[in-house]
């Protein structure tokens, strides 16, 4: 059986973002958005996003080497302004691939997570799960 050479081409776009996945909620001041996470070459080029004005959100999932393959969720305060860059507040590290939570789990492999930021009386509120391959 042969395909049409067009057929193939349409679903490259489906295939190139079908795999496994990371989807992140993040909650801060009453808004809730979700962080898409999948395997990077590198963690140090995943970019930091902006949650309200008092956090930055970063995701980095490696699946290989599996000697470091995993997930990490970190959050920062952003910067004072006069030259200081953001600060890390939380950090949490999963393996990967991420545990499949029990059946009656509401809040994906990392539970329900919390983070306050002091000097801005802020909190940020997280959770993780993993998508199955090509879930849209």
């Amino acid at each position: 059986m042969t395909r049409h050479p067009l057929f193939l081409f349409a679903a490259l776009p489906v295939a190139a973002l079908a795999g496994p996945r990371i989807d992140c909620h993040v909650s801060n001041e009453g808004e809730t958005r979700v962080i898409v996470g999948r395997p990077a070459q590198t963690p140090y080029t995943e970019p930091l996003h902006a949650i309200g004005d008092t956090f930055l959100f970063k995701l980095t999932v490696q699946d290989r080497p599996a000697d470091i393959a995993g997930v990490s969720v970190a959050t920062y305060a952003p910067g004072d302004g006069k030259g200081s860059g953001p600060a890390m507040i939380h950090q949490a590290s999963y393996p990967w691939p991420p545990p499949t939570p029990g059946r009656h789990a509401r809040h994906g492999f990392t539970g329900l997570q919390r983070v306050f930021e002091p000097a801005f009386d802020g909190e940020l509120e997280y959770w993780c799960e993993a998508v199955k391959d090509g879930a849209q």
